[in-house]
């Protein structure tokens, strides 16, 4: 199956414009200058990165959980 095929189930199509939607939609709200963004560190999490943002209650769950979610749905490609 090629990248951006729909599998019988349609999962696949419609997993990306979903995606394509919410980052869009994210994108939108984050430059609207409504709230303002975290920059992105310049170092690595194990030197510091993301020290601030990481020591939030549930962060490092969140960021699990994020990441689980993403790569079951590259593994179902």
């Amino acid at each position: 199956m090629g990248f951006g095929r729909s599998n019988r189930h349609g999962r696949v199509r419609d997993a990306r414009r979903q995606a394509i939607a919410e980052t869009n939609a994210f994108l939108s709200w984050a430059l609207s200058g409504e709230q303002p963004m975290p920059r992105i560190p310049r170092r690595r999490v194990d030197r510091g990165g993301f020290g601030d943002m990481m020591r939030r209650p549930m962060a490092v769950q969140i960021v699990a959980h994020w990441w689980g979610q993403a790569l079951d749905r590259v593994r179902d490609l």
